[in-house]
C-alpha cells in the first residue's frame, strides 16, 4: 500500500479524469460532487476504464447495499483491471483534504465480503482497525509514484 497526504481529494479526483479518457466524465462529476459534500470522513474510491464509484466505507461494508454490490462486482471478473482507493478526510476548510491511498482490489473486496456475516457492532469494530491500518501502514509516495502503482485498464497513461 502506499499513500499521498495533504492532497486535495476533489483534484485528486479530476487527476484521475484528465489522464483516464475513457473514464465517464458523469459518472466521475457525481463522484467529485458527493466527495465536496463532505458527508463522511472516508471513502472508498472505485476506478475501472470507463466508470468510477464513491462511497462512505461504512455504506460498502453494508451487506447486499448498492456501495457493497458494486465494490464486490468485479470479484467476478478477475481479468477486469481496477484501481482501489482508501480517501481519508482530514480538512474541509477550504475543500475536502487528506491523503490517499492505493489498496489492493482484491484483498479489500475480500475483506468486504469476509465482513458480511459480523455483527453490526463486529463491522463496525474491524472497519475501525481497517482504516487505522490503512492510514498508518501505507507508506508515503510521490503522485508519479502512484501514478506508476496503478494499473486500471488503461494500457498507459496520457
Amino acid at each position: 500500500m502506499i499513500k499521498l497526504i495533504k492532497q486535495d481529494l476533489a483534484g485528486f479526483l479530476y487527476f484521475i479524469g484528465e489522464h483516464r479518457p475513457a473514464l465517464d466524465a458523469d459518472s466521475l462529476a457525481l463522484d467529485i460532487r458527493k466527495l465536496e459534500r463532505c458527508e463522511a470522513a472516508d471513502y472508498l474510491f472505485l476506478v475501472r476504464r470507463e466508470k468510477s464509484y464513491l462511497f462512505p466505507v461504512e455504506d460498502v461494508y453494508e451487506p447486499e447495499s448498492y456501495a457493497y454490490l458494486c465494490w464486490t462486482a468485479y470479484t467476478l471478473l478477475p481479468d477486469m483491471p481496477v484501481d482501489a482507493f482508501y480517501l481519508h478526510v482530514s480538512d474541509t476548510a477550504m475543500g475536502p483534504s487528506g491523503s490517499v491511498v492505493l489498496l489492493d482490489y482484491t484483498e479489500s473486496a475480500a475483506d468486504v465480503m469476509h465482513t458480511a456475516d459480523f455483527t453490526p457492532e463486529q463491522r463496525t469494530a474491524h472497519l475501525h482497525r481497517r482504516t487505522r491500518h490503512w492510514q498508518g501502514r501505507a507508506k508515503l509516495c510521490t503522485l508519479a509514484g502512484m501514478t506508476a502503482a496503478m494499473g486500471g485498464g488503461e494500457p498507459e497513461w496520457t
